[in-house]
């Protein structure tokens, strides 16, 4: 039974394929960084001259026999341009690693009150049809007395199967909305008990936006944009570096012998090998980078941009979402519920029509589910909000007792 956000977070972030998935990319990043500190390997060379031979070589030994190393001398500092590239990159998968938890935290939040808002709607959906079956039952018995025509009982009868019908989608949406919750959960079943989630019904104070601060250049997102620029910028040096041909040394020693097998002897040879830049001098893959790096720049100018968006767009939301929700629970539910027990009241003693009846328990209801709406949006707002700040996901505590709705 899952009560409460936090418990159900613990559960996510014990569980989650995701985060394992982001933790073993990061672990791979790490071997990227080993493999780029390593030196090329050296080679080893044999050579055998007059292995097969004819005439008076025939059936001899061969005349020179070479054993010799060579190694490959990387310059330009392309090895340190290489660790440089994969440091960079292991620092942009710790990056993605908590942007994958917090991203977790995120969606469990706004699944949990989900599932707690389609309970609700549930309970919302019950109790219309219970009204509906109350004014049907009264409808008949008027209709029985000869006080109301035939056409009354038929209009009450509608309104039920509405609200029968209505029910039946509310839940439908709540075993998928539990569903959603069980999978970022990873567990196979997830019961939820939204008579005990007094913090989705907690608003607590007004939010302050004049006080909240701009996202800080620190921030994650931001942290992981700049990171991924910085990274194309030190593919770009990588390639300018790969310009510079590399340099092999050869060393090598030789047994010769004379065809006449007479006299040997033993040779060192050293020997330097450098590659003449005149054609492939790596233009296309400075290009290619230099272009990579622009685009990274211009996503980065992109990603800051959207991120203060959303940040306005998710503080103006909140405040919207919560001026409704406190409208709501303090004059208009209060009022909606008196009007409907009133006219509930008034129509068995003949006072009210029908229609005025269904009107009132209609506007009953529209406020029970604007209110539930409300909040929801309020607790997945403010995990938006607490996703792009960076912090965990967790609604405000109820200091007290929160009123059902």
């Amino acid at each position: 039974m899952v009560t409460s956000p936090e418990q159900a977070v613990n559960l996510a972030l014990a569980r989650a394929p995701i985060l394992r998935s982001a933790e073993a990319g990061r672990r791979a990043a790490q071997g990227d960084l080993v493999q780029a500190g390593l030196r090329p390997n050296p080679e080893a060379k044999i050579d055998n001259q007059s292995f097969i031979a004819s005439g008076p070589y025939r059936g001899g030994s061969p005349l020179e026999t070479s054993l010799g190393l060579s190694q490959r001398i990387e310059t330009a500092g392309k090895r340190q341009a290489r660790v440089e590239i994969a440091g960079r990159a292991l620092a942009l998968t710790g990056l993605d690693v908590e942007a994958a938890r917090l991203d977790l935290v995120r969606e469990v939040v706004r699944a949990l009150a989900g599932a707690v808002a389609s309970a609700r709607a549930v309970e919302i959906g019950r109790e219309r049809v219970r009204l509906a079956d109350e004014v049907l039952r009264a409808t008949r018995s008027r209709v029985e007395a000869g006080r109301e025509p035939l056409v009354q009982q038929r209009r009450a009868e509608v309104a039920r199967e509405t609200a029968a019908v209505g029910f039946e989608r509310l839940q439908r949406e709540a075993a998928e909305a539990l569903r959603a919750l069980s999978v970022l959960l990873a567990a196979p079943q997830v019961e939820i008990s939204a008579a005990r989630a007094a913090w989705f019904d907690n608003i607590g104070p007004r939010p302050d936006l004049a006080r909240e601060p701009a996202l800080p250049s620190s921030q994650l997102d931001r942290a992981r944009l700049n990171a991924l620029v910085d990274q194309r910028r030190a593919e770009l040096d990588l390639q300018r570096r790969n310009a510079v041909p590399d340099v092999t040394i050869n060393g090598a020693v030789s047994r010769l012998r004379e065809a006449s097998q007479t006299a040997t002897g033993t040779a060192f040879i050293l020997g330097l090998s450098v590659p003449l830049p005149v054609f492939d001098r790596n233009q296309g893959n400075i290009l290619r980078a230099g272009a990579e790096v622009n685009r990274a720049e211009a996503d980065a100018e992109r990603g800051r941009l959207y991120l203060d968006a959303s940040l306005t767009d998710g503080e103006r939301r909140l405040d919207q979402s919560w001026r409704a929700a406190d409208s709501l629970r303090r004059i208009v539910l209060p009022a909606a519920g008196e009007a409907a027990a009133s006219a509930r009241e008034g129509y068995v003693g003949g006072k009210f029509s029908l229609l005025e009846v269904l009107d009132a328990q209609r506007v009953l209801s529209d406020a029970r589910e604007q209110l539930n709406a409300a909040l929801l949006e309020m607790q997945q707002v403010r995990a938006d909000i607490a996703r792009l700040r960076g912090r965990a996901a967790t609604p405000t505590p109820a200091s007290a007792p929160a009123g059902r709705q």
